[in-house]
């Protein structure tokens, strides 16, 4: 098996423990039963427990991001339906912030960032910088066609993220409550619409 696949089933296996059991209570045996390994392989590709449950972390918010990805991806910024698309776009990441597993990365980030700082990086780079540079390349394109007036686009999107998710954490009690669509869709739509105020021309 090739050294990438055996890392692969190694952190799948992980994410699943590390979420039921939490950091202090998760045993590097009881991973490495799940993956099929020995306990010595796991230390060799991870070093340890506390480098394992980074690497998890984080690589279940990249994959987590990856369907935020695909949306900024399909935002199409040469016509004229500019605004609705920005309106979808928000729509679909405030619903990917929603979903179970990401309400549930973002409470185990919460709960172990005061023991292990790094995690914020680590999720940073892996998975929230890169769909954040995404964001700033489309929202550059829609200031290139004359639509935004965006002189940083990083920090653009950056606002634009943080608009559409504003009034959720306390409409759905921190994603435990759930609210209706209708709700959800205005609560979007005004974070856009704030943002459109900033930066539309």
């Amino acid at each position: 098996m090739a050294l990438r696949d055996r890392k692969r089933e190694i952190l799948d296996a992980a994410a699943p423990i590390f979420g039921e059991e939490g950091y202090e209570r998760a045993s590097i045996d009881a991973i490495a039963t799940r993956a099929g390994v020995s306990k010595p392989t796991v230390y060799s590709h991870f070093g340890g427990k506390e480098q394992l449950f980074r690497e998890s972390v984080a690589d279940s918010a990249q994959q987590q991001n990856e369907a935020s990805l695909s949306a900024i991806s399909q935002l199409d910024c040469s016509g004229d339906d500019w605004r609705e698309g920005l309106y979808r776009l928000g729509l679909a990441l405030a619903d990917f912030s929603l979903s179970p597993c990401s309400v549930f990365l973002d409470r185990l980030i919460t709960a172990e960032i005061g023991r292990d700082p790094e995690i914020f990086d680590m999720v940073q780079n892996r998975a929230v910088r890169p769909m954040h540079e995404a964001l700033a390349g489309r929202l550059a394109m829609l200031g290139n066609a004359g639509r935004l007036q965006v002189a940083d686009p990083v920090k653009a999107a950056r606002q634009f993220v943080v608009l559409v998710n504003a009034e959720l954490p306390g409409l759905t009690a921190l994603g435990t409550l759930r609210i209706t669509a209708e709700t959800f869709e205005t609560s979007v739509r005004d974070g856009v619409d704030t943002f459109l105020r900033a930066y539309a021309h």
